[in-house]
């Protein structure tokens, strides 16, 4: 089910550039396991997407459920302008209850992507950040190719005009929000999700769905 809502920034969330490339990445499905004795555990959650039109924006964003090898897949598309002055588009799903339970022990975050070539950002919203400025980290795509990535929760960081609330605690994330880049402004995007997983140490007690 997809719901939709207004605006959730009012500033863009922009990474330090010395981020980028230290995610790890792999093409093609990763395994049920990932690093050392961590678990993969799908995620789920009901999908949203949101806009800039509440900070007098016209940037567009569609949201189509399509199938890739045998998998549910989220498609996205639209256009990001100008007329907001940091135009953004955003999409993404709050952890429910047993989701946020699950969290608590989440040493790294998965999906799977097909991009459009352009930069995008994976943001985990919190209870502690009151000023927008979300734990985040900046990814690459490469136009038309399905790509793994995969990312440690030590990877997420504020940007650097937000207010500092210290490192990311995994209790306090609220949602999983991916977002289209600055450099996306203006112009179109086209980017698919699919297989979100978070891994956790063997053992962990996994709610039921």
């Amino acid at each position: 089910m997809m719901k939709t809502k207004k605006t959730m920034r009012m500033v863009p969330c922009v990474l330090i550039a010395a981020l980028l490339g230290m995610a790890l990445t792999a093409c093609g499905t990763a395994p049920a396991r990932g690093a050392g004795d961590n678990v993969a555990v799908p995620i789920v959650g009901d999908w949203f997407v949101s806009d800039d039109s509440g900070n007098g924006g016209t940037s567009t964003i569609t949201m189509t459920e399509i199938e890739e090898g045998g998998m549910p897949a989220w498609h996205f598309a639209g256009e990001i302008t100008e007329s907001f002055e940091w135009g953004f588009v955003q999409f993404g799903f709050e952890l429910d209850d047993s989701m946020r339970e699950i969290f608590t022990s989440v040493e790294a975050i998965s999906f799977m992507v097909r991009g459009d070539g352009q930069r995008y950002e994976l943001l985990l919203p919190s209870t502690i950040v009151r000023d927008y400025g979300d734990f985040a980290v900046s990814f690459d795509t490469v136009a038309g190719e399905a790509t793994r990535l995969t990312f440690p929760l030590r990877l997420f960081f504020q940007p650097g005009w937000a207010m500092p609330v210290g490192r990311l605690r995994s209790e306090t994330v609220t949602a999983l929000l991916w977002a289209s880049n600055y450099s996306i402004r203006p112009g179109a995007f086209e980017l698919e999700i699919w297989d979100v997983r978070l891994y956790v140490p063997e053992g962990t007690e996994v709610p039921q769905q």
